[in-house]
């Protein structure tokens, strides 16, 4: 389509620059964009790629700063205007690039259910899937192939859930015997799934021991994720890969937690907490913020403690040679 009718379908944005006839067939990052490409900055790190990109078009922010470089150059790009230039991209991404329905028929032959789960007339059951007793699935909900969810789930509306993802397997809860062994703690909860959730590929999400596991409303999860039992996660919060949720832990809403952060068990997070990849959390956190390290501390305050901890191996060097002048100068004291 041509830049013009883009424009139209994209709130918020306007043309800076050009005729608005130019073309438009495909988006592109902004390296490797070229002609009749769309493409977007919205980081800082990117906006020397202005100067030398392919593309016919860039979207760009209200407050972006457009280098005279780019105006001396007198190049062809066209520049777009807009609230929100991730976001611009991302519903343009879907213009030009429509999701392909993997799913031939609702519900596949080969999936297994149970004859008393509960089935939306408009939920799609990918192929190998099993469906357990008194299962639950909402309207618009998709389960993709050989995910696994066990009895009691409940999933709500437009949830989405990955291939090989394994929803109410039983939680890790045993119980020390004198003898050194452990019995199994029966897990008889189970999980529920709020509405608009996205969980990914081979993630595991156990079910309670008692009450329930939670996935809140609009919650996304990468792959690769663990949440264990009777774990709640909050609304909108977003969770990458390889993180780890331990038993009881409560996530606020609108969290973001990034890939491979540890969390023990029977903690909370505040609202609006973001936690930095491979922090280890051992404490709960009450306030809004950005958290990092093991154990996880404000943001500021960890990188003080990283930079002074990088200095230490100058400091020994320096406090033995101060040691070394001391004991000099007491053998020629003595």
């Amino acid at each position: 389509m041509n830049i013009r009718e883009l424009i139209s379908r994209l709130p918020g944005t306007e043309m800076e620059n050009g005729a608005g006839d130019e073309i438009i067939t495909h988006v592109a990052t902004i390296a490797d964009a070229g002609p009749e490409s769309l493409t977007f900055i919205a980081n800082s790190k990117y906006e020397r790629f202005l100067l030398t990109t392919k593309a016919t078009a860039v979207i760009i922010g209200r407050s972006f700063e457009i280098p005279t470089e780019f105006h001396e150059s007198k190049r062809n790009t066209i520049l777009i205007r807009a609230d929100d230039p991730y976001g611009t991209f991302a519903r343009a991404l879907e213009y030009f690039n429509p999701r392909k329905n993997i799913f031939s028929e609702r519900i596949h032959p080969s999936a297994v259910i149970h004859t008393s789960a509960t089935i939306s007339s408009d939920a799609k059951i990918g192929a190998q899937c099993f469906i357990g007793e008194n299962v639950k699935v909402g309207d618009g909900s998709v389960i993709h192939p050989a995910a696994i969810i066990y009895d009691g789930v409940v999933i709500g509306n437009n949830v989405v859930i990955g291939p090989g993802t394994v929803v109410g397997f039983d939680g890790f809860g045993y119980a020390p015997n004198k003898d050194g062994s452990f019995s199994k703690i029966p897990q008889i909860g189970n999980v529920v799934i709020e509405d608009d959730v996205e969980i990914g590929a081979l993630c595991t999400i156990d079910r309670a021991t008692i009450s329930h596991t939670i996935i809140r409303k609009g919650a996304k999860l990468d792959n690769l994720i663990h949440i264990a039992h009777n774990v709640e996660i909050g609304e909108n919060t977003m969770i990458a890969a390889q993180t780890g949720i331990s038993g009881s832990a409560i996530i606020g809403s609108r969290n973001q937690i990034a890939g491979q952060v540890g969390m023990i068990g029977h903690i909370s997070t505040a609202d609006d907490v973001i936690i930095i990849a491979q922090s280890g959390v051992s404490k709960s956190i009450t306030k809004a913020g950005t958290y990092f390290g093991a154990p996880a501390k404000e943001f500021r305050t960890a990188l003080r403690q990283e930079g002074a901890l990088r200095q230490l191996p100058d400091l020994l060097e320096r406090v033995k040679e101060l040691e070394e002048k001391i004991k000099k100068l007491e053998e020629k004291n003595l």
